[in-house]
C-alpha cells in the first residue's frame, strides 16, 4: 500500500491534505513530496449552519434537553475516535450534565453497553440525522466534542469541527499533544484541547463551562468568527483554485471557481 501511495504521490503535480500533521506523515515517508503538498482545511457554510437559541430549537424540545447543560458528540463512533475518555467523563458527571451522542460506528455498541452497565441516565443515543436537520442538531448543545484516538493523528481530520464552529458552539477536542486541532482551537479561541485518557480534565472543563455560560458563549462566538474568516466554502474553493493554477485575473477563472464552489458545496460535511 505504501508503494502504491508513493507511486501516486511521485507522479502527482500537486497533493492536497487536510491538516499539517497529514503533511508530516507523507513527508516522513516521501520527503521529496514536501514542496508540492498544500494543506487545505475542510469547511462549513455559516449561512446554512447558524447559532439557534436552545429555547427556539425544535430539536432541543423534541429530546427534552433545554434546561440541562448539554454536551454533544455528533458523527462516527469508530476506531479512529477516543470514546473511552468521553464515556468516563459522563460517569464523573452523571448527576450534573447531559451527554447526547448522534451517529453510529464500530464503537457504538460498546459505548451503549458501558452506559447500560454503569447505569448512566445522562447519556442519550440518537441515530444519524438527515442532512436537513444538521443546523438544528449541531446547535442543540452547549459544548460539542471532537476526538482522535491515540496513534491516528495525521490519518484522520474530523470535519465535524467546522460545522460546530459554524454553529457557534464551544469545543473540547480530545487528542494527542501534537494534534493540529490544538493549534486550530488556540487560534480560534473556541475551546480547549484535552489529552487522551484524561477524563477528569474533560469533566473539569465541562463543569467550568456549565457554571460560566458566558464563557461558553464567548468561545462559540469566537469559533464562528474564525470560521467565517478562514473556512467558508468560498475561501476553501479559492485555495483549490490556487493549487489548480487557475488564473485569478480572467473571467474564465470566475467560471472555474463557480464550478469548483459547486463541487465543494455538494461534498459531504
Amino acid at each position: 500500500w505504501h508503494k502504491i501511495n508513493g507511486a501516486v504521490w511521485q507522479r502527482s503535480k500537486a497533493i492536497v491534505v487536510l491538516s499539517e500533521t497529514m503533511k508530516q506523515r507523507i513527508t516522513a515517508k516521501h520527503p521529496a513530496t514536501s514542496d508540492k503538498i498544500s494543506v487545505i482545511h475542510n469547511w462549513a457554510d455559516p449561512n446554512w449552519i447558524k447559532p439557534i437559541p436552545k429555547a427556539k430549537n425544535w430539536f432541543v424540545r423534541q429530546y427534552k434537553t433545554p434546561e440541562k447543560f448539554t454536551v454533544l458528540y455528533s458523527g462516527n463512533l469508530g476506531h479512529c475516535h477516543d470514546m473511552d475518555t468521553i464515556i468516563n467523563a459522563a460517569k464523573i458527571l452523571r448527576d450534573k450534565v447531559q451527554f447526547v451522542f448522534i451517529g453510529a460506528g464500530a464503537k457504538y455498541q460498546q459505548c451503549q453497553d458501558t452506559v447500560a452497565e454503569s447505569k448512566l441516565d445522562n447519556c442519550l443515543f440518537l441515530p444519524y440525522q438527515d442532512r436537513a436537520n444538521l443546523p438544528y442538531s449541531l446547535t442543540a448543545c452547549d459544548l460539542a466534542l471532537v476526538s482522535i484516538a491515540p496513534g491516528l493523528e495525521g490519518v484522520v481530520a474530523p470535519s465535524k469541527i467546522y460545522g460546530i464552529m459554524a454553529a457557534g458552539k464551544a469545543i473540547a477536542a480530545i487528542c494527542e499533544s501534537h494534534s493540529y486541532l490544538r493549534q486550530l482551537i488556540t487560534n480560534a479561541h473556541c475551546g480547549m484541547a484535552i489529552d487522551n485518557h484524561r477524563s477528569e480534565q474533560l469533566a473539569e472543563f465541562i463543569l467550568t463551562l456549565a457554571t460560566n455560560p458566558d464563557l461558553a458563549k464567548n468561545m462559540g462566538d469566537a469559533g464562528r468568527n474564525y470560521l467565517k474568516q478562514h473556512f467558508t466554502p468560498q475561501k476553501i474553493a479559492q485555495h483549490y483554485c490556487d493549487v489548480l493554477g487557475v488564473n485569478v485575473d480572467t473571467v474564465e477563472r470566475n467560471r472555474d471557481q463557480h464550478i469548483l464552489y459547486g463541487m465543494v458545496e455538494n461534498l459531504p460535511t
